[in-house]
């Protein structure tokens, strides 16, 4: 997919106003559409309920009248609600978070619910009259929409079930436990999309990319705009390579940041290529935030954001913590296992274009790194880490891998023995160590 569509999608997926626009736009068209039917008076064809039939202009307007002004209210404090969400988990999970509650279907659906209703018996009040009579023309028979009135009130009924289950969803996407399982089983996926292992049917170079690229000239594609990285259409670059019979070496990768007169790319040719520096750029999507989508960085370090909140001195929840590091695990033991085992830079340079990827030690130095000042200051969170990395290195096979987590082993011990200094907790986190 285009990186520009796939921008547009993830832009589209981010905003809170997407959803219930098009769920007013379907309301609209539905009271354009009940209105036809009432107007093509088909309410005689069909039995309908005693107390619908028989009630007037004015029975009518209340019931469409009450029903609007409920649903709007209720749409306030809905929208408060969300609202006060949003805030509360940006102060004590993370601003990085905040995406992720942007992006919830059922607060979006919830709004859109009770948007559409309140439109749509808004315009089917103004369908309702009474009889009247007009000097010097016919009279006008008083109207009433039967089937409209009856649609408005299963659209209240059905935003009582929306509200009810609103109120449910709220506490449910506020709860710790919830919000981390997200991520760490968006960051389960990712793994396997960023490390899918070497593909039998795909053809590497006959030589590293190192000895092809020598001799020949080298152009440099600088970026046009400021902002993060967010995707890369790889497959566009590569049918570029192809077919110009050109080397391609992109610089960075979805996450980072570029400015102006940064050199995005080089590019090894026979002739100048200037002509498609477009091309390549159309190949790179930015924004002015990072996203998930092509960065399995992101998600590792709202993670990490989250332990070290959770570990800070005025929070001090080393079970918010454990609970992350269980998910690191998870990664982790997805990579080992599944991912490619021989996954050296080779893997990265098929199709003529020589990629950025991030590679198992940069992801390790995110998950335990970044959170090692955090972790050893907590006795059970160390002994958490400790069995964490010693079980996903008797996972990995013997290699860069399994030596990677045994240093970051060795680094969490000395670390927390250091902050513990001479005492129980000492010995205690030197003998599960050993």
């Amino acid at each position: 997919m285009p990186v520009k569509l796939v921008k547009l999608f993830n832009d589209l997926r981010a905003s809170y106003w997407f959803i219930p626009f098009c769920m007013l736009i379907c309301a609209i068209l539905l009271a354009v559409l009940m209105r036809w039917l009432d107007g093509a008076q088909l309410a005689t064809a069909l039995p309908l309920l005693p107390w619908i039939k028989a009630s007037g202009t004015e029975e009518a307007r209340a019931i469409l009248t009450v029903i609007a002004s409920g649903v709007l209210g209720v749409a306030g404090v809905t929208f408060s609600i969300t609202i006060v969400a949003v805030s509360f988990a940006s102060s004590n999970f993370g601003p990085r978070l905040i995406g992720n509650f942007m992006r919830d279907r059922g607060s979006q659906i919830t709004l859109g619910t009770f948007i559409g209703t309140f439109v749509y018996c808004l315009l089917i009040l103004s369908n309702v009259h009474g009889k009247a009579k007009i000097s010097g023309a016919r009279n006008i028979e008083a109207f009433i929409p039967y089937f409209s009135i009856i649609l408005a009130l299963v659209l209240m009924l059905a935003s009582i079930c929306v509200l009810i289950y609103f109120i449910h969803h709220i506490a449910e996407t506020l709860n710790i436990e919830n919000i981390i399982a997200a991520i760490g089983l968006k960051l389960q996926r990712r793994i396997n999309d960023v490390y899918p292992g070497p593909d039998p049917a795909e053809e590497l170079l006959e030589s590293p990319f190192e000895n092809l690229i020598r001799g020949k000239p080298q152009y440099n594609v600088t970026v046009d705009r400021i902002g993060y990285v967010q995707a890369i259409d790889h497959e566009k670059l590569a049918c570029l390579a192809t077919d110009n019979h050109l080397l391609i070496s992109v610089h960075y990768r979805p996450g980072d940041f570029v400015s102006t007169h940064d050199c995005l790319m080089s590019i090894w040719s026979e002739s100048n290529p200037e002509d498609l520096y477009d091309d390549w750029r159309e190949c790179l999507a930015s924004g002015q935030q990072r996203t998930e989508h092509q960065n399995v960085l992101f998600l590792v370090e709202q993670l990490a954001e989250v332990i070290a909140r959770a570990l800070s001195p005025g929070v001090n929840d080393p079970y918010t913590a454990i609970s992350c590091l269980n998910w690191y695990k998870t990664a982790l033991a997805e990579y080992v296992v599944n991912a490619a085992a021989d996954n050296d830079e080779s893997h990265w340079h098929r199709r003529r274009i020589q990629l950025l990827p991030v590679s198992f030690d940069r992801l390790t130095a995110v998950m335990f790194d970044s959170t090692r000042p955090y972790i050893s200051s907590d006795s059970n969170v160390v002994m958490h880490t400790l069995a964490i990395l010693c079980e996903c290195a008797c996972l990995a096979r013997p290699g860069d891998s399994r030596d990677t987590l045994i240093s970051h082993l060795e680094k969490t011990h000395r670390a927390a023995v250091e902050h513990a200094g001479r005492g129980l907790e000492a010995e205690s986190i030197t003998a599960r160590y050993s």
